[in-house]
């Protein structure tokens, strides 16, 4: 098959949790045998390598340059607009050109990696169209609104309404509309969205050979990308409140902070008592063999957490909240939960105190991690929109589209 895939940042370095599953799809993709033609914005911050890195896996790499300072003006004059300024950051009239002429070569399926560059294949009459949203944003940015400064409050209540409607509208754009969980599904269809599709997830598979080499302290670890809003803030929860509170029964634990770009709040962090921030690491397993627990107490977040997967697959057990958890299905019977500062540091304390019972949990979570998240499993998703676009079957919850894109970016209906 020859697949156009469209994404609104460039799939390198693997920094996000956007890129890392682009990157990955497409790794499978080729894998199976599959022709991928990548048509993804940049804005001149990319390395180096990470065109040449994507050519390995992708027939043609086409991209569009957009200058941050233009897109930043979208997104600050659009604030009036019903359109979202995640979407108004992206919009351009040259992707938009470069996608139709794309469309022209009749690929087999296009893809659309999240809502930010939908309005690029709006219109495209295409029987084979997916957007892989891969979670509700909408319900992300109201867990987070209440844990916003007051002034900022406002905007992102703004931008949750637009993005609410949005997501419907754009939804009904697709053939299908994928989530990796099972309550951010049901979050969308309660809105009215139309296409949902719950698809697998993957993780790395070199996650599964980490051996465990446990730090001599008892070390707590959280991962992610530590400019982003929900990260950044589960950073200082778990520094300040979290840690402090172990370190009352073990005072020798410490909390390693790993992630591309630490904020400067995250940065001052490593001045409080046990906490390292390392920023970019060349190699995670070393840091995943040396923990004893992955601690991810997001407050606010949606879809499935790759770094909980990640944790799963290299052997850590996981404490984490209640809304991460839901977003993991069936497979959060495998990590321990709890929702305030203090049932976390309780749950982290009783898999310190019992290191038999962490190690069979955390066996457990790596089996179901083995036979459950796979990123041929996602890929074999595409094939089967294929098959079935060729079939004449439409599948099950579609509606017909919704209509072609205004010109301004906005789908009929928002």
């Amino acid at each position: 098959m020859n697949i156009l895939y469209v994404a609104a940042r460039f799939p390198w370095p693997l920094e996000r949790g956007d890129r890392v599953t682009a990157y990955e799809l497409i790794r499978a993709l080729r894998r199976a045998g599959h022709s991928i033609t990548l048509l993804s914005c940049v804005d001149g911050r990319e390395p180096p390598e990470a065109r040449g890195e994507l050519e390995r896996w992708c027939a043609r790499v086409e991209t569009v340059h957009l200058s941050r300072a233009r897109s930043w003006a979208q997104a600050w004059l659009g604030l009036a607009s019903p359109l979202p300024s995640q979407v108004a950051f992206y919009r351009s009239a040259r992707l938009r050109e470069r996608a139709e002429r794309l469309f022209g070569e009749s690929p087999d399926a296009v893809f659309a990696h999240m809502f930010r560059v939908a309005p690029a294949v709006a219109g495209c009459s295409h029987p084979a169209r997916v957007l892989f949203l891969p979670d509700s944003f909408s319900m992300n940015l109201a867990r987070g609104e209440a844990l916003q400064p007051w002034w900022r409050r406002p905007g992102v209540a703004w931008e949750r309404r637009r993005v609410a409607a949005y997501e419907v509208a754009c939804a009904r754009e697709f053939r299908e509309a994928w989530v990796v969980s099972p309550v951010d599904r049901e979050e969308l269809l309660g809105r009215g969205a139309a296409n949902v599709r719950l698809v697998p997830h993957g993780v790395d598979a070199r996650l599964f050979e980490v051996r465990p080499e446990r730090a001599p302290e008892p070390r707590l670890m959280f991962l992610g990308n530590l400019s982003v809003p929900h990260n950044v803030d589960a950073a200082v929860f778990a520094a300040r409140e979290v840690l402090p509170r172990v370190r009352r029964r073990r005072p020798t634990a410490t909390l390693w902070l790993a992630g591309a770009d630490p904020v400067r709040a995250v940065r001052a962090l490593a001045a409080e008592a046990g906490v390292t921030v390392t920023g970019r690491v060349p190699a995670l397993q070393p840091l995943w063999a040396a923990a004893h627990v992955m601690v991810a107490p997001l407050r606010f977040s949606a879809g499935i957490q790759n770094k909980v997967l990640e944790a799963m697959a290299a052997g850590v057990p996981v404490v984490t909240t209640p809304g991460v958890a839901a977003g993991l299905g069936k497979a959060a019977v495998w990590v321990r939960v709890a929702e305030d500062a203090d049932g976390l540091a309780a749950e982290v304390e009783a898999l310190l105190a019992d290191p038999a019972a962490a190690a069979t949990r955390a066996a457990g979570a790596r089996e179901h991690a083995r036979r459950n998240f796979s990123w041929d499993a996602l890929a074999r998703e595409v094939e089967r929109v294929v098959r079935e676009s060729r079939a004449g079957n439409a599948g099950e919850s579609l509606a017909a589209p919704a209509g072609p894109v205004d010109p301004d970016g906005r789908f009929r209906g928002t």
